[in-house]
């Protein structure tokens, strides 16, 4: 059996709607999927109920992805698990996505100064958390650039000419919400940040409960490493595909990244 842990829908910067995830993990013989949103859950809902018509055939694992910051590194962070009516933490997501639309609006302008004419929806408040790739697919939409890559590398990476810092929580205050509403908190795609020897601090200073080992940015040496990081430090052991149906970023398509189920059977049994 296979699973995907790592996820995004159209509640953040993904192409599918959680019932098109659903759908599409389940004819990939996806048995385990979990939705993980950045800094909402209000997908969650939507991908649990279309998973009753396939009755046993896929689990939804309800999650989150929540952006923090430690000094100049951004640390991500799943949340597997968590009590969906924990005010405060729905209070703080909320709060975050409304960061994002301040955000937004001065990348544009960045943008604006620099030749490039185009138009992004702000955020949802209740939904849509707005981000980076929808600026860079709305570049690409109207011709400027012929890959949401080529944006980034571009404008859009730190340090670009229209990049802008997004504010966020420490990762010790996410780790303390996730755990206040009752879920696990997985520090995601470790190989992202191009620092053993920091991954290892984040694991060593902070109540991480997993550690996402498998996703597309580690080969299979680097999931070696981690793997036994997170044996050293007695973690969770995560994976996904962090899939959000761009086509020219990986994987293009859910089902391509193949992480067999039992290899994240911690995280999938925890409850």
């Amino acid at each position: 059996m296979l699973a995907d842990l790592h996820t995004h829908s159209t509640y953040s910067d993904g192409k599918y709607t959680p019932r098109q995830l659903v759908q599409t993990a389940a004819a990939h013989n996806i048995a385990f999927l979990a939705l993980t949103d950045h800094d909402s859950w209000n997908g969650v809902e939507e991908a649990l109920a279309a998973a009753k018509q396939y009755g046993n055939k896929i689990k939804v694992i309800p999650g989150v992805e929540m952006g923090t910051q430690l000094r100049e590194n951004s640390i991500h962070i799943l949340g597997y698990y968590i009590d969906r009516n924990y005010e405060p933490l729905h209070l703080k997501m909320n709060e975050m996505r409304h960061a994002r639309e301040k955000r937004l609006s001065k990348m544009l302008d960045k943008l604006h100064e620099l030749g490039y004419a185009i138009a992004v929806e702000a955020c949802d408040p209740q939904n849509r958390a707005v981000g980076r790739p929808h600026v860079a697919k709305a570049l690409v939409a109207a011709g400027y650039f012929s890959g949401v890559q080529e944006v980034f590398d571009k404008l859009l990476k730190r340090g670009g000419p229209a990049y802008v810092p997004q504010p966020k929580l420490l990762p010790e205050e996410a780790i303390d919400l996730i755990h206040a509403a009752g879920g696990i908190a997985v520090l995601a795609h470790p190989s992202e940040l191009n620092d053993q020897a920091l991954v290892e601090n984040l694991l060593r200073q902070y109540a991480f409960d997993g550690l996402e080992v498998y996703h597309p940015s580690a080969d299979a040496a680097a999931q070696k490493y981690w793997r036994q990081l997170a044996d050293k430090y007695k973690l969770l052991v995560g994976g996904g595909s962090d899939f959000h149906g761009i086509p020219d970023r990986f994987p293009p398509e859910l089902g391509i990244f193949k992480i067999q189920a039992e290899a994240v059977s911690g995280i999938i049994n925890y409850r």
